[in-house]
């Protein structure tokens, strides 16, 4: 056989594989099946009669999907006392931090960097579940999820995760 011809097979097949392992990559499920197109969200302290069901300091969304997943910052959150008026919660738990960090680039709370959405894509996403738990972890930002007794999802600071619809 002519060179060219064989140099033209061997681009040709080359080219193929190449295509073939970006898109096995790029569609390979890297969640459970349980947790694709859902939605987490945090609860306003202010709207859970003044009990402590959000450590973060800030109301926090997470959608994962097939593979990915994207968290959302916004608006931040205050504990009411017995007066009426609302005092900012500011957390130090390494969860919020963790949050923090992979919202804005730095791990240190301001209340100015949550007054508008702040949304995030994680990229890749790897998703392990056992029983009552799963644990997120991506380049950004790493979650571990433990079932309550009322079937709503925890952190490990306390906080509770409601499931909310995915956008």
């Amino acid at each position: 056989m002519n060179k060219k011809v064989i140099a033209a097979l061997v681009t040709i097949i080359v080219a193929a594989g190449v295509l073939t392992s970006w898109l096995v990559y790029h569609n390979q499920q890297t969640v459970p099946s349980g947790l694709i197109n859902r939605g987490y969200q945090t609860v306003d302290a202010r709207q859970s009669d003044n009990t402590m069901v959000n450590h973060l300091g800030i109301s926090v969304a997470l959608f994962v999907n097939k593979n990915s997943a994207t968290i959302n910052g916004f608006q931040p959150v205050g504990k009411k006392s017995y007066l009426g008026d609302s005092k900012l919660i500011k957390s130090n738990t390494q969860t919020a931090k963790d949050i923090y960090k992979a919202l804005t680039g730095h791990s240190t709370y301001n209340t100015k960097d949550y007054l508008k959405l702040v949304s995030v894509n994680l990229g890749r996403v790897y998703v392990t579940q056992y029983k009552n738990k799963w644990t997120l972890k991506s380049k950004k930002l790493t979650l571990t999820f433990h079932k309550t007794a009322d079937g709503n999802w925890a952190t490990p600071d306390g906080t509770l995760w409601f499931p909310v619809k995915n956008k």
